[in-house]
């Protein structure tokens, strides 16, 4: 006390910023009544707050996020659960009572996870309980989604990409020859959809779920050839121009009888692709990683792929499913006879490629299978309703 006033000492504002942008989404939304300047800081979009939470939170506290779906079709809903980084269990997060039981979970970025239920989308921050329904749209049938954000047009998004099984000419559904249809591309911006030329992917069949860069969207897709043999590409969307472009996949192995998979992941903000091969009878496995440089410069001579690392064989059969804080999630298939039929039980592990470290993962064996995501907390907004929790 000086000549009887109370000093008041404040901190200064970055240090105000360094120590909140620490805390979890629920905290900072109470905060937001300590004053209006808090309210404010927390509310204002888009603002420097909310992408200094989000870059710490992406750097120190990502989370792995599974989704557990059924193999058989069974009236049970999906459900999910978050491990954290010291690889325990976080308590399960539960976004059901907003979203439908059925919603699957199709991407995940920079908080908000983009959800399918059927033919609806929807776009759901879990940390700030914010949904918002994407409206509807002309098209149907079999489709791909990828979601995403371009820091350059500052704006996430959808894209859809429907493909043709219908032959109009003869009114019949034809399967051996599924191809790309149209493309549509949703503004979290202006809230609308658009169509977009998707000219070069009327030749291609998606094979693969999306993966997500900054400012790109991925997925695998096959193209006929005229060997009969189908050729795999990658096909790239760069979010910002809203345009499509195809690229080759890593070199071919040297032993071309060698039967592979390819599957998709995110390395670094870089996309990545494994090369998963399987040894003998389903006995062992083995499996390489590249990346991809910069998927914006490829030349006329091919990408720039780098082989990053091949590991194994390995004394089981193990299916690499991304990459969680520089460590590959992978599944194990474990089966045994029931009563005249076979059960498969999934394992999930992570595996260090630096120490050849295999560790279980606090995940239930079970008949489920596993899609994994990197989640998280965001203060990212997405709709105007916000649920209490």
């Amino acid at each position: 006390m000086v000549d009887g006033n109370l000093k008041q000492e404040f901190l200064p504002y970055d240090v105000v910023i360094n120590i909140l942008k620490r805390l979890p989404v629920k905290s900072l939304i109470r905060f937001k009544c300590v004053s209006k300047d808090w309210f404010n800081l927390f509310q204002n979009t888009p603002n420097f707050f909310t992408q200094q939470h989000l870059n710490h939170s992406a750097h120190t506290n990502a989370f792995l996020l599974l989704q557990r779906i059924p193999r058989q079709p069974r009236p049970l809903p999906f459900s999910t659960c978050l491990i954290g980084p010291d690889i325990n269990f976080v308590h399960p997060p539960q976004f059901f009572d907003i979203a439908s039981p059925a919603a699957k979970i199709v991407a995940s970025c920079n908080g908000i996870l983009c959800l399918r239920d059927k033919t609806a989308l929807s776009l759901f921050n879990l940390a700030s309980r914010q949904i918002k329904q994407v409206p509807g749209t002309t098209l149907f049938g079999l489709y791909y989604v990828g979601f995403g954000f371009s820091p350059v047009a500052n704006d996430y998004k959808i894209v859809r990409i429907s493909m043709g099984v219908f032959d109009e000419e003869h009114q019949v559904v034809v399967l051996d020859n599924v191809r790309v249809d149209r493309a549509e591309v949703y503004s979290l911006t202006t809230g609308s959809w658009r169509q977009i030329d998707a000219t070069k992917l009327r030749p291609l069949c998606l094979v693969s779920s999306s993966v997500a860069t900054t400012e790109t969207i991925f997925w695998l897709a096959t193209m006929t050839s005229d060997s009969d043999t189908d050729s795999e590409i990658v096909v790239s969307f760069d979010i910002g121009r809203e345009m499509f472009t195809l690229l080759n996949g890593p070199p071919l192995p040297p032993s071309p009888t060698r039967s592979y998979d390819n599957v998709l992941a995110e390395c670094n903000d870089k996309l990545a692709v494994f090369r998963h091969y399987i040894i003998g009878d389903y006995e062992s496995c083995s499996f390489d990683l590249w990346v991809l440089e910069d998927v914006h410069n490829h030349t006329s001579s091919g990408e720039s792929w780098i082989k990053m690392y091949s590991v194994g064989p390995f004394s089981r059969v193990l299916y690499p499913l991304s990459i969680w804080r520089d460590q590959i999630v992978c599944r194990e298939e474990l089966s045994r006879r029931g009563n005249n039929y076979r059960i498969v039980e999934t394992v999930l592990s992570l595996f260090n490629p630096l120490s050849n470290e295999l560790k279980k993962l606090p995940a239930n064996r079970d008949e489920f299978c596993y899609v994994p995501f990197t989640y998280v907390e965001s203060l990212v907004p997405v709709g105007h309703i916000h649920h209490e929790q």
